[in-house]
């Protein structure tokens, strides 16, 4: 309570008595560090309250490493055990404000016989120092944030494809999950694009007033600088109440800004144009991939890729606008429906089982993908309410694929999938008390048969497509502006 006070006191670390208060701080905390297991504060903080050489924790665990800079070593010396998390494909530390010649002389006065020491310049993040120091990587490749169809951008671009993209696309309050817009008309001048800027204002507007997208938040992330963000900022400020812009957690900003963060609508503004003629110049560096990669990603439900060049005139073949375009043109075409496949059974014993559920009148989908995974079987309530049934011992198996569908399933309980495993032993020795016993469980899931025999419900939920609606309230809203 003691070192809470004072740190109140601190504020914002503009008074006469701020130098003294954390001195005391720093003493107090000495007391007390101890009386709370986990102390979970920003780098700076933490490098202002704990004395190097007086506090050692067990472990230290640095998130979001790959924005932090040399300086974020430091944190290194508060523990017996660091555990660095990050990514070398998002965005690194720009070195903004380091002079270049001082830097130098200070790796050669005192870095002198460390590997690598070049890496020591302010430019490289302590994630990536930590990865060629220590090694002993381990990859998470579940990916939770994104659905599949956004999430794959980044996942070609800079994971070679190994990404698992786990959430399920009918989470998403929203609806196309990935839209192409071109700007007609539109010049960019000075790393800005008024109109391309005023169209993306005006979707956001619109989509804030749109019932659809009701307790959605929004995001928008310039690809070229940050003027055009803070053009994008400064027309949503002038039309948008404080308490909207609050409540839908509005930010505009670049990739750097926008790492570790998320929304769920994300706006990506291309900006540039080409001069009359001409091509853009390529753009395919490692360092504007980690840009796209970061930029691509931030989106939950609904990603906007907004432009105003033509992209398969203007730009040439490899370019990442292309690409992102490209992907998001792709995403935004529904593929035709046609007539739902027949079913593969890998046993008589899965048939029969779907056959008595539907008999039954649940609403069953058999072979469902949630993500890259593909389950048994879905079974759908009338509140939403939803389960998965796995069936066992119906076939030979591997221990290997036993230990990747136990795998499977306590990734997707994670994720809050109610899972109900039936054996083939048991369903066929009484069949009756099986579906009994699947009945009960299903019933404490609130789940329940349907009120009329339906068949079977296809993967594919129609869904209603929101970009009419958003393009038309958008334009009437700048009609009046």
């Amino acid at each position: 309570n003691g070192w809470l006070g004072l740190y109140r006191k601190i504020g914002k670390g503009a008074g006469k008595l701020v130098g003294k208060f954390k001195a005391e701080a720093r003493r107090v905390l000495l007391e007390c560090h101890q009386a709370v297991p986990v102390w979970i504060m920003p780098l700076s903080r933490a490098l202002e309250s704990f004395e190097l050489g007086t506090i050692t924790f067990d472990v230290i665990i640095v998130d979001e490493a790959s924005q932090c800079d040399v300086l974020g070593l430091a944190a290194f010396g508060l523990a017996k055990k660091v555990v660095v998390i990050g990514d070398h494909e998002q965005v690194s530390p720009y070195a903004i404000g380091f002079e270049v010649d001082r830097v130098q002389g200070l790796i050669d006065e005192f870095l002198d016989g460390i590997p690598n020491k070049q890496l020591y310049d302010g430019k490289t993040s302590v994630y990536d120092l930590a990865r060629q120091a220590f090694g002993g990587i381990i990859r998470l490749v579940e990916h939770f944030r994104c659905v599949p169809e956004i999430i794959q951008f980044s996942n070609q671009l800079c994971y070679g494809g190994e990404i698992l993209p786990l959430r399920e696309a009918s989470t998403s309050q929203v609806y196309p999950h990935l839209i192409a817009h071109r700007v007609e008309g539109a010049i960019a001048k000075n790393k800005t694009n008024d109109a391309e800027a005023l169209e993306v204002a005006s979707l956001i507007t619109a989509i804030c007033r749109l019932e659809e997208f009701e307790g959605c938040t929004v995001g928008a992330i310039c690809m070229v600088g940050t003027e055009q963000a803070l053009k994008i900022d400064s027309i949503l400020r002038r039309r948008l109440s404080a308490t909207e812009y609050r409540r839908r957690r509005i930010l505009c900003g670049n990739a750097s800004q926008f790492q570790g963060d998320e929304r769920d609508v994300v706006f990506l503004s291309i900006v540039d144009t080409p001069a009359s003629g001409e091509t853009l110049a390529l753009r395919s560096s490692d360092e504007w991939k980690r840009v796209y990669n970061v930029a691509a990603s931030r989106a939950r439900d609904q990603l906007w890729v907004v432009y105003s060049m033509d992209p398969h005139r203007d730009l040439k073949k490899g370019d990442l606008r292309l690409r992102l375009i490209s992907h998001a043109e792709r995403g935004s075409v529904e593929a035709p429906r046609g007539p739902q496949s027949s079913v593969k059974w890998d046993s008589a014993f899965e048939k029969s089982l779907h056959e008595r559920l539907t008999e039954l009148r649940y609403c069953v989908v058999p072979k469902y993908q949630i993500g890259e995974f593909e389950v048994d079987f879905l079974i759908k309530g009338d509140a939403g309410t939803k389960a998965v049934i796995s069936c066992d011992g119906d076939r030979i198996v591997s221990e290997d694929s036993v230990l990747s569908r136990m795998e499977r399933q306590l990734t997707l309980e994670r994720l809050g999938w109610n899972f109900i495993r039936l054996r083939a032993s048991e369903y066929l020795m009484d069949e009756s008390r099986a579906m009994r016993k699947i009945a009960r469980k299903l019933s404490a899931l609130k789940i329940e048969p349907m009120a009329e025999k339906q068949g079977e419900v296809p993967n594919k939920v129609v869904r209603e497509d929101l970009r009419e609606k958003i393009f038309k309230r958008a334009e009437l809203i700048r009609s009046r502006w």
